[in-house]
């Protein structure tokens, strides 16, 4: 059980590192790994001057975390802000 639950911290982290590289304003969204599925939840929206580019960000965001280790699923829940 301790080992699930230091790997679902790690996850977490590898999520806001890959958070951090990306043009989107994650500061509403909280997320959640559990059992190698990742869970975004929340409010999103792109940082001023990349309005136009939500897709590409969007895409590269979720391409980035399902190529992380361990990783086998994203589940966004978070609403777009405008």
């Amino acid at each position: 059980m301790a080992h699930s639950k230091e790997a679902a911290k790690e996850q977490n982290r590898d999520v806001r590192a890959v958070m951090a590289r990306h043009s989107l304003d994650f500061g509403q969204v909280s997320v959640t790994v559990t059992h190698g599925v990742v869970y975004l939840y929340g409010r999103v929206r792109t940082l001023r001057g990349y309005e136009s580019q939500y897709r590409e960000i969007r895409e590269a965001f979720l391409k980035a975390l399902r190529a992380k280790t361990g990783i086998r699923e994203v589940v966004e829940q978070w609403q777009v802000i405008e």
